[in-house]
């Protein structure tokens, strides 16, 4: 009898013990599991940090790059254009450096001529002034035209939304400014000779497509500093309208980025 309890006994403290150990096993797989989540959560807040980080890095950087582009066209072209006029202007009534008053006055018109091209060529590149009165459409056609002129790319705009004035400001210049980065990021990089950009709408959101029939994109070239920095800044405009998207990655196949933009209803 006294055997039989012992034994009881026994079972019970080994039952208890397994159960303990169970127990100790379970909150210690338990801690493990929390301390990997907790690790692996920094790495994921860390890396969307570095992310963000890169982003604001290429806004700044563009903005920057954007002032000394504009700094340049001011001095090389306007400035250029203002200290010839000044010149000319000068020179009137000064009957031996001038052969006639008619030629000096025709000279400063087309100085003028230029200067004004000069001017509304760098105020459109800051805001394109087109957009209020003809819309998003009538811009980035004429922004498709402007490109094939300077560059020989050929740009087909096709529109299938219907009509686009309905759009908001910002979103009409976020989009207009990442179709003008995406056409450079073409010409400098893709070796394309053909781009084609659809507009739809689909389900309260404004779908773009744009293709280019070049030598592709891989991992490694989005990472190189011509083409990363445009596609941290093309990433920047679209976040600021919480657009979505996606790219299509392929050496030799062309590049390919659709654009989802949702609709406020």
């Amino acid at each position: 009898m006294q055997e039989e309890t012992d034994n009881i006994y026994l079972v019970v403290l080994l039952g208890m013990t397994g159960t303990l150990l169970l127990c100790v096993a379970i909150i210690l797989f338990y801690l493990r599991y929390q301390k990997k989540m907790y690790l692996q959560r920094t790495q994921m807040q860390q890396a969307e940090l570095n992310y963000q980080v890169k982003l604001l890095h290429s806004t700044i950087q563009s903005q920057e790059e954007e002032r000394k582009r504009i700094g340049r066209d001011m001095h090389d072209e306007v400035g250029g254009a203002l200290a010839n006029l000044r010149l000319a202007i000068s020179n009137i009534g000064k009957t031996d450096a001038v052969p006639s008053l008619q030629s000096t006055v025709t000279y400063c018109q087309s100085l003028t001529d230029s200067l004004i091209n000069s001017v509304r060529y760098i105020s459109h590149n800051l805001s394109p002034s087109g957009l209020e009165i003809f819309g998003l459409y009538e811009i980035l056609y004429e922004l498709c035209e402007r490109t094939h002129h300077s560059s020989g790319l050929e740009v087909a705009l096709n529109n299938n939304a219907g009509d686009l004035s309905g759009l908001s400001a910002n979103i009409s210049i976020a989009l207009y400014r990442v179709l003008q980065e995406l056409l450079t990021n073409t010409i400098k990089h893709a070796k394309a000779d053909k781009v084609v950009i659809l507009i739809n709408c689909h389900e309260n959101a404004l779908t773009v497509e744009y293709t280019d029939n070049g030598i592709g994109i891989d991992t490694d070239r989005i990472k190189s500093k011509g083409i990363g920095m445009g596609m941290y800044n093309i990433e920047s405009r679209l976040n600021m309208i919480d657009a979505n998207y996606l790219i299509e990655k392929g050496v030799n196949a062309g590049f390919k980025i659709y654009i989802t933009i949702p609709l406020k209803q």
